[in-house]
């Protein structure tokens, strides 16, 4: 057990590293495409509006607030008293691990962590975070093809490449919520799965836990199964669900938006940038990058230089990328560690 923890602080420490590494290299990048001076960023950053800048913040907390509130939501309809702190802390824990791990891997594994720890069954957790995934892919969905009908030119304005980037990320989030359905809704795939785990771990001379998945499987899955059917019976959960992931959504595209007024942009390119962003969002599904960094910085720097001068394309690209990505990943990693340590001193008074 103690080789395995190793094992697992040690994976994290070089995730972490490592996206911290390729953050330092994609700001420097920006910072020099773009001919920005540290100092001239500060001075841009002192000379934002106060209200522009709450703005942005207020849409950053909201990224995290808006799904705590979606994974309580569902959770609280299988019957387990969750509260809004400790869904804002599963939020947390998704969102920084999802930051700093290839394909935003190790965000539901760490939610999963809290969530078992408060007491919520294991079943219960892997159908409410696989539910909030749908619910999460859909609401970007939604967006994209509201903001692909109605803003259609805005696609042709990015370079080829980062038309292919957004074409590849529609499809890999069209795939995913497909894949997603069909683990929350097809018991025999997840069946699939486990098995072939347990083999693989036999491959790896681990036959006790093996033996333990294969034991304990059928009543696991009906367990899930049941929990399942409930979540699909409440229709106006699924709703609220949806619209909480929404609201997330549109939250960390407000972030741009009023960065952009901030710094004295004009409003009537809101909408265009508006869509831009949705296109932004859509293309960084594209690669499994930690963070979408490069990626996104790409299709932010793209897409904005089409809309407007080429040093102030920069001067909102490092500006909004670092409230909605830096600043939130920051604030997120402090409130998991704050949400860990609770965790554990309420494990000191139960002992």
């Amino acid at each position: 057990m103690n080789t395995n923890k190793s094992s697992t602080y040690g994976n994290k420490i070089i995730w972490f590293v490592a996206a911290l590494l390729l953050a330092v290299l994609t700001i420097t990048a920006v910072l020099k495409g773009g001919g920005v001076s540290p100092g001239e960023l500060a001075a841009d950053i002192r000379n934002l509006s106060i209200p522009g800048l709450l703005l942005s913040v207020s849409g950053m907390f909201g990224f995290i607030f808006f799904e705590g509130m979606a994974l309580t939501v569902i959770v609280r309809s299988l019957g387990y008293p969750a509260k809004h702190r400790r869904g804002f802390v599963y939020s947390a824990a998704d969102i920084y691990f999802s930051a700093i791990t290839p394909s935003a891997s190790g965000g539901q594994p760490a939610s999963a962590f809290f969530m078992i720890r408060d007491g919520i069954p294991t079943t219960a957790v892997m159908a409410a975070l696989l539910l909030n995934l749908i619910m999460y892919t859909m609401a970007i969905i939604t967006i994209g093809l509201f903001t692909i009908l109605l803003f259609p030119k805005i696609f042709f304005r990015f370079s080829l490449p980062g038309r292919l980037f957004i074409l590849i990320g529609i499809l890999t989030l069209t795939g995913l919520a497909v894949v997603f359905y069909l683990l929350l809704r097809r018991q025999k795939l997840l069946k699939g799965l486990a098995l072939g785990m347990a083999s693989l771990l036999d491959r790896l001379h681990c036959h006790r836990l093996a033996d333990r998945i294969r034991h304990k499987l059928d009543h696991a899955l009906d367990e899930y199964g049941q929990c399942v059917d409930l979540l699909f019976d409440k229709k106006h959960m699924l709703l609220k669900a949806y619209l909480l992931n929404l609201c997330q959504r549109l939250s960390q595209l407000l972030v741009t938006l009023a960065v952009f007024c901030a710094m004295g942009g004009s409003r009537s390119v809101l909408p265009e940038l508006f869509a831009t962003q949705v296109y932004v969002v859509l293309g960084s599904n594209s690669m499994p990058v930690p963070g979408a960094m490069g990626v996104a910085d790409y299709l932010m720097l793209n897409g904005y230089m089409a809309l407007m001068a080429k040093t102030n394309a920069y001067q909102l690209e490092i500006l909004s990328r670092g409230i909605s990505f830096y600043v939130c990943m920051i604030f997120s990693m402090i409130t998991t560690g704050i949400g860990y340590l609770l965790l554990r001193k309420q494990n000191r008074r139960r002992k």
